[in-house]
Order: structure tokens, then sequence, then C-alpha cells
């Protein structure tokens, strides 16, 4: 009788053993599969990600490429008084004295049409950075030909108890349109 519950234990021992080491087998192989499967989705999302950065960075490249397309063989007026309203209106967001604002001449070379403009302003150096930060993200293909920048010796601004110096700025720059092939 001894020997039977041995040869059951046994029995049931080596069931139990097979059992766990096929379920962990099993177990194992499936963790590895959703390992994998994890790594693949995390170098999709990846991939999608950067996708995502580059489809907005190329967004913003066609929109300066859009902007500087024109089918007619010179800059028009419409489009210089345009850029002087957008340069005015940053001159006065921050509020900035503009001394003088005016196109000048306009060239074209090839496909290649050039506008410059003339600005003249009054300003500190914070309203300046501001100034030409918000130049440079401009939808156009812009050129700073030259900025001049001389201090005001007898001209400040007092804020918040701080005396700044005012500098005189001439800022001469171009916009470029590129002609449209017909």
């Amino acid at each position: 009788m001894k020997q039977k519950y041995l040869v059951l234990l046994l029995a049931v021992l080596l069931t139990g053993v097979l059992f766990f080491t096929t379920s962990s087998a099993m177990i194992n192989r499936n963790l590895r599969k959703i390992n994998n499967v994890d790594n693949r989705i995390r170098r999709a999302q990846e991939q999608l990600n950067s996708a995502k950065v580059l489809n907005d960075e190329l967004k913003e490249v066609s929109i300066v490429i859009e902007n500087s397309l024109t089918t007619n063989r010179e800059l028009s007026n419409e489009e210089a008084n345009h850029f002087v309203r957008e340069l005015a209106d940053l001159t006065d967001r921050y509020k900035i004295t503009v001394l003088a604002l005016f196109p000048k001449v306009s060239y074209a070379q090839g496909r290649v049409l050039e506008q410059q403009f003339n600005l003249e302003i009054e300003s500190t150096y914070v309203q300046l950075g501001q100034l030409l930060a918000s130049i440079e993200s401009y939808d156009y293909i812009l050129k700073v030909n030259t900025l001049d920048v001389r201090p005001l010796t007898d001209r400040f601004i007092e804020r918040n108890e701080i005396r700044e110096t005012l500098y005189k700025v001439a800022l001469d720059l171009s916009i470029f349109k590129i002609v449209k092939e017909s």
C-alpha cells in the first residue's frame, strides 16, 4: 500500500513539475513575444513622433516658400505696402518710436526679386531684440543688410526706477520673392 501511495505521490509530483515547467515555458515565450511587440510599438511611436515634428517644420517652411513665390515679374506696390504695414504694427506692439519707414529700390536678378526697406527707430536694446526676433520669425525670405545702432546720449526712458538708454537704430533689410516658372 505504501508503494502505491509513493507511486501516486511521485506521479502527482511529476505531473505538478511537468505542469509548472510547461506553463513557465509558455509564459516566458509569451513574455518574449509581448516584449518584441512592445519594442516594435515603441520604435513605431518614435518614428511617428519624428514624422510629426518633421511635418510641423515642413509646414513652416512651406508657408515661407508660398509667401515667397510670385507670378509677377516685379514686386507690386501692394506687397511693399503690406510689408511696411507689418513692420509698423510690430513697432507699435513693442512701443518703438519710428523715425522713418519706407521701401527703397527693388531689384530683379533673373527669377529673384528683391525689395529693400529702410527702418529708422528709437528704442532700447530690449525693444530692438524683440523687434529683430519678430522680424526673424516672419513668413518671408528676409535679409538684414545693415544694422546701425547709436546711443542717444540725451534721451532716456524711466521704467520701474531703472533708467534705460535710447538708441537710434537704422535697419536696412530686404525681402525676396521668387518668380514661379510658367
